[in-house]
């Protein structure tokens, strides 16, 4: 075995070791926390003391307390998308008889959202609002997570477009920009009008539909053979 390759399998070291365990505390601290009090309850000192570390040696770790909800609700979100997307490409593969095949699958991407957000109400809307904050490392990663989500959207657009299903009159992913706003704005909306978390799926449902079905130019309905 070659030495460059010898150094390759050398086990990490000591103090790497020591590091991922640290973070790894502070990780579950913030699990522990985040589902007992909610992301804008708990502070950095208490997450410190669960994970046993000073609250110096915290910030080493994080710049700030936003990213808590990329180490708690980020890789979550991303194993979600990737779901997401892993579905839509088994509805692909369906038979279809016209417009509803595209529209459906829409409806289907934001019935998934809507079970995410469903898992955890307060912390996914905190993860929402908090990456709004412009330059943070958090914005960043949310703003990778719902261009995944509008490429998606807008790709089964497409297709409905070059089917000759949907109309081509409007841009593709103008439209799906517009269903993520919806499904963002009813998050967000909620607390301030008040609105039980459970009716989220209906909500975002009936705005998606006045924003797709006008976009039906051509359905076909089943046909079966008579003798």
């Amino acid at each position: 075995m070659d030495r460059t390759k010898s150094q390759s399998l050398k086990p990490t070291g000591l103090r790497e070791r020591s590091r991922q365990a640290t973070l790894k505390r502070i990780r579950t601290a913030a699990i522990e926390l985040m589902a007992e009090r909610g992301y804008d309850q708990m502070t950095t000192r208490e997450i410190a003391e669960r994970a046993e570390v000073g609250e110096a040696t915290l910030f080493r770790y994080l710049n700030s307390k936003h990213d808590l909800l990329l180490l708690v609700i980020g890789d979550t979100m991303d194993r979600h998308i990737d779901a997401l997307v892993e579905a839509d490409a088994r509805d692909a593969q369906t038979n279809y008889q016209g417009a509803s095949h595209f529209v459906n699958r829409i409806y289907a991407v934001y019935g998934a959202r809507t079970e995410f957000y469903l898992q955890d109400p307060e912390n996914v809307t905190s993860y929402l609002q908090n990456a709004l904050v412009a330059g943070s490392q958090l914005g960043a990663q949310n703003a990778a997570q719902g261009d995944r989500v509008l490429d998606l959207v807008a790709d089964i657009i497409r297709q409905g477009q070059l089917s000759g299903f949907l109309s081509n009159r409007v841009d593709a992913h103008v439209v799906a920009q517009n269903c993520q706003g919806i499904y963002v704005h009813e998050i967000l909306r909620r607390s301030g009008r008040d609105f039980a978390h459970e009716t989220l799926g209906e909500r975002v449902h009936t705005r998606l539909q006045a924003q797709l079905v006008p976009l039906v130019i051509r359905e076909v309905e089943a046909t079966t053979d008579c003798d």
